[in-house]
């Protein structure tokens, strides 16, 4: 009788490097989500697609864009956090194939929605989130495309 296991390779990876390796970039790139834009913190690079903050916003528009850039990811960092703490195996990591770990990422979503529609208290208290917010990450040199854009959108929107 012959046993085999399965083996399952942690890697730790910066979440950057799974982006640019998805399929939600590749259609980005292909210009199939037109005038959408994605949030994303200063790990990751500026493109046409992908807004990030400034390095040193100056101008009243540069700083109205940062603001809202920042506190509309804040708000999914939070959202994350909360997901977290109601359901740990997000927190300690999923030791499962890729297929099983979104399934289940996927299901504590779903599930968190059914505890919210019941009123189900949370397991700690709000506070403990708003001393958990992320820190800023400072922006990266990023390519010449993407701020264009992103300066595009800041005179346009936050002008």
């Amino acid at each position: 009788m012959v046993y085999v296991r399965k083996f399952f390779i942690i890697l730790s990876v910066h979440d950057s490097t799974v982006f640019d390796n998805s399929l939600l970039r590749a259609q980005f790139e292909n210009n199939e989500f037109e005038e959408c834009f994605l949030l994303g913190d200063g790990g990751y690079p500026c493109r046409s697609y992908l807004m990030t903050p400034l390095l040193n916003p100056s101008t009243n528009s540069e700083k109205n864009y940062q603001k809202a850039q920042i506190g509309t990811r804040n708000v999914i960092e939070r959202v994350f956090g909360v997901l977290k703490r109601r359901f740990p195996v997000l927190s300690v990591g999923i030791r499962t194939q890729p297929r099983t770990a979104l399934t289940t990422i996927v299901a504590t979503a779903v599930l968190y929605n059914i505890l919210l529609k019941q009123n189900d208290e949370m397991p700690l208290n709000e506070q403990q989130l708003d001393n958990n917010l992320l820190e800023e990450l400072p922006a990266l040199p990023v390519r010449q495309i993407g701020n264009v854009v992103r300066n595009n959108v800041i005179e346009t929107y936050f002008s």
